[in-house]
């Protein structure tokens, strides 16, 4: 009875441990997708997803449509303003630096930053509008460039809301969270009906 009972004991304990594990992991990190628009007729639009990571938040910018390779585009977050505003001819300043998009000769083009010691909740905190911002091409004593692509990041206290990508690698946090509960029911079901075929 005493082996039984160990038994039962590793198997509870290693089930528990794999839901802990697994489904951690579905909520260790949070993704979000923004679309990025033409501005100025560029024809040059993409994608941003930003992702909660442990030293603060990880930004893929991917881009296509960029008109000429091998030149590099600044990208930033810009606070305190609209894409809309910036169309206008009334930039934001500028808050986060990101890496440069140095374009393809397709077209593409893509750059992965981290802001550090910030969240994602920060970047969507309703303090004030922000927008990622990609430029032209830099020209000798031009100054900063008009901006070509832009995207609003939706504010949390505001109705707007952007696409959920799948967390863990694509895996949907459901799924990770189910397989965890079925190997807890199914161990201690086969612990059970052993105890039962033992006290019987």
């Amino acid at each position: 009875m005493y082996r039984l009972n160990r038994v039962a004991t590793m198997v509870f304990g290693a089930t528990l441990l794999a839901m802990l594990v697994l489904g951690g992991s579905a909520f260790a990190q949070e993704e979000k997708s923004v679309e990025l628009t033409p501005s100025r007729g560029s024809g040059v639009s993409g994608t941003a997803i930003l992702t909660d990571v442990e030293d603060g938040v990880k930004v893929e910018l991917s881009m296509k449509g960029l008109p000429e390779e091998g030149v590099k585009h600044i990208n930033h977050f810009h606070g305190g303003g609209t894409c809309a505003d910036d169309r206008d001819g009334r930039t934001a300043p500028v808050t986060i630096p990101l890496e440069p998009v140095v374009a393809n000769a397709d077209g593409t083009g893509s750059e992965t930053s981290t802001v550090e010691d910030v969240t994602l909740d920060k970047l969507l905190g309703d303090d004030q509008h922000r927008f990622i911002l990609l430029h032209d091409k830099v020209k000798k004593g031009q100054g900063v460039p008009p901006g070509i692509s832009c995207v609003d990041l939706p504010q949390r206290s505001t109705n707007t809301t952007f696409e959920n990508l799948p967390t863990s690698g694509g895996v949907p946090p459901l799924v990770l969270l189910v397989i965890p509960l079925g190997l807890l029911l199914v161990g201690t079901s086969a612990v059970l009906l052993v105890l039962r075929r033992f006290i019987a």
